[in-house]
């Protein structure tokens, strides 16, 4: 069976010149968890929006599901780092918007939305506007937005970045717990060591710009929410860091 996510050899040079990646080959399988983690500038984001259709690579070949990516897949949720909501909706309304661009009556896309609401504690806060949320709140309907569609895949850029620490990890929490539930195939990209040997049951390490993969390290043991007070977590964190340290 194909990968349900593959880079082959992909290359990113931007109109200025600037090279973001070179030669970035790997795969995730269905149902897998894969976290992307480097120095800053070293290329995540621009192999997020690769995936997501957002930009077409110089070099090499995007694939979701055995296809190339060449446009938006309507299988895959993007979630920003900025949350992507717009401050002149409300929650309902940006929960909304992804099942409404999918030609969704906007009555039907709100109705559909409310048990997920409901389920990521957002009930009661509808009619709120995303200044009125805090930023952990602002991240649940980013999520409650991209679990409408019904994704089989889940692309994260950073999502959690902006937050404080209680607020992130209970929402590393949310997102490991949501990911057993559901199955999806997730592609993370992150700057915390411990946020992508949390999440990551496959770690991808880039090195400086250009971002070339330096190791990809397996991480079988991710998957509960116990694991970052194990031994083996902060085992696991020192190999990865030793990783990142030699790019």
């Amino acid at each position: 069976m194909a990968p349900v996510i593959e880079a082959r050899k992909l290359g990113m040079v931007y109109p200025d010149g600037t090279r973001a990646i070179e030669g970035v080959s790997f795969s995730v399988e269905e149902g897998e968890s894969c976290a992307i983690i480097g120095p800053s500038g070293c290329g995540k984001t621009t192999l997020l929006f690769i995936f997501s259709g957002l930009l077409r690579p110089t070099e090499g070949i995007a694939l979701i599901e055995g296809k190339e990516v060449v446009a938006p897949p309507k299988n895959a949720a993007l979630i920003l780092q900025n949350y992507g909501l717009f401050p002149w909706k409300t929650v309902i309304e940006n929960a909304a918007l992804g099942l409404e661009i999918r030609g969704v009556k906007a009555r039907d896309a709100r109705k559909a939305v409310k048990p997920i609401l409901r389920e990521l504690g957002l009930e009661g806060f509808e009619n709120h506007y995303p200044k009125q949320l805090s930023g952990g709140m602002q991240q649940r309907v980013a999520f409650a937005r991209a679990l409408a569609i019904k994704p089989r895949i889940m692309l994260m850029d950073e999502p959690f970045s902006s937050l404080d620490a209680l607020s992130r990890e209970k929402l590393q929490n949310f997102l490991l717990e949501l990911w057993m539930k559901e199955r999806m195939t997730m592609l993370l990209v992150t700057h915390s060591i411990e946020e992508a040997v949390f999440l990551g049951k496959r770690i991808v390490v880039l090195s400086h710009r250009p971002g070339r993969v330096v190791k990809v390290i397996e991480n079988p043991m991710a998957g509960s929410v116990e694991f970052r007070n194990r031994g083996e977590f902060f085992e696991k964190c020192r190999e990865v860091r030793r990783s990142v340290g030699a790019t």
